[in-house]
């Protein structure tokens, strides 16, 4: 994987007096998943950096930032230390043969947030935006009129009509779309560590379709479509897809259960929204648990578990705090109450 860490730690360290003389500022993309941080937001923002940085150059980042014009750069819209309340990432990355090393180069958002003023001030800063197609704090406080291409699946917010690439389709997954804009470069030319890529991207595309099933209204033809250009690139046999789609799938989403040591407080953190809406803050939490067993866990006492919403709500000045609970039965099938 690119060393992210490393590259963006020569930026904020780079002389740039030399370049501003010459009016040759060199422009850096953040590419910005939505704050969830879901599988969906974060593969996608990765994908998407990493593979136009292999465009740029056959040659991986390995020594100074000054040697492209341009600099793509994924941020995870979470603190660091939030992503080890989300296992079924730790395990994709794992089963995708990215090791340890590899993760510590994702960029995060408390890595960023110190030096966004000096970056603006020293590069051309420009965003991109998967899975979500409009701003929160504290990019929108800045960077409205800096988007350069937004690849989303959600509900068209209507902003930002004049930006360079602007793709929002009803598809199950942001990264399905992430795949097909990259997929004829990728034909013509063979990406370092594609196969360990593309199982990468495989994953929020068959967590978002279900398993690609039409049934249940999230899978498209161009979900289908990018699920079976990943499976080629790995070589997977026609006999064998559907039995490693499967169980890569089931592997997943049991990882993604695997929270019953997380406090009350980590269980709502862990995949968090929240908007401004007409004045009022509303947050969602949506937790894959069902509500019995966390109460068991509380020693059948529901005033622990309200008292956890309370400080929840209350610490983030929420008028409005609603808990989404998404129980997986059977792996196979979701339960939304």
């Amino acid at each position: 994987m690119i060393e992210f860490v490393k590259i963006f730690s020569l930026l904020i360290n780079e002389n740039v007096n030399e370049a501003i003389a010459t009016q040759q500022q060199k422009k850096i993309y953040f590419v910005l998943g939505n704050e969830s941080a879901d599988l969906d937001s974060i593969i996608s923002s990765i994908a998407y950096a990493y593979l136009s940085q292999q465009l740029i150059s056959s040659d991986e980042l390995k020594s100074s930032a000054t040697s492209f014009s341009s600099i793509y750069l994924p941020i995870i819209q979470i603190p660091k230390s939030d992503f080890s309340l989300r296992p079924e990432c730790s395990y994709v990355f794992s089963e995708s043969k990215f090791s340890e090393s590899d993760i510590s180069q994702l960029l995060f958002l408390d890595d960023i947030l110190p030096h966004l003023d000096k970056l603006s001030s020293n590069y051309d800063v420009n965003l991109i935006l998967v899975d979500h197609n409009k701003l929160i704090s504290p990019w929108s406080e800045k960077f409205n009129d800096k988007i350069d291409t937004i690849l989303d699946h959600h509900q068209d917010e209507g902003l930002y009509l004049n930006i360079k690439s602007r793709q929002i389709e009803s598809v199950g997954s942001a990264t399905s779309l992430v795949v097909l804009h990259f997929k004829d470069d990728w034909v013509k030319k063979t990406f370092q560590d594609d196969s360990k890529l593309s199982k990468l991207l495989l994953a929020p595309i068959l967590i978002d379709t279900v398993l690609l099933d039409v049934s249940k209204g999230r899978t498209s033809n161009k979900d289908k479509e990018a699920v079976q250009f990943l499976l080629d690139i790995l070589n997977i046999p026609k006999s064998d897809q559907e039995f490693f789609t499967s169980n890569y799938y089931k592997a997943i989403q049991s990882a993604k259960l695997n929270i019953s040591h997380l406090s009350n407080i980590d269980l709502l953190r862990k995949d968090y929204k929240e908007w401004n809406l007409n004045n009022f803050k509303i947050g969602i939490s949506s937790i894959p648990w069902f509500i019995d067993g966390w109460i068991q866990r509380e020693d059948k006492n529901i005033d622990k578990l309200i008292d956890s919403f309370k400080y929840f709500k209350n610490e983030r000045k929420l008028d409005i705090f609603i808990i989404i609970q998404i129980h997986l039965w059977r792996i196979s099938s979701t339960i939304r109450n």
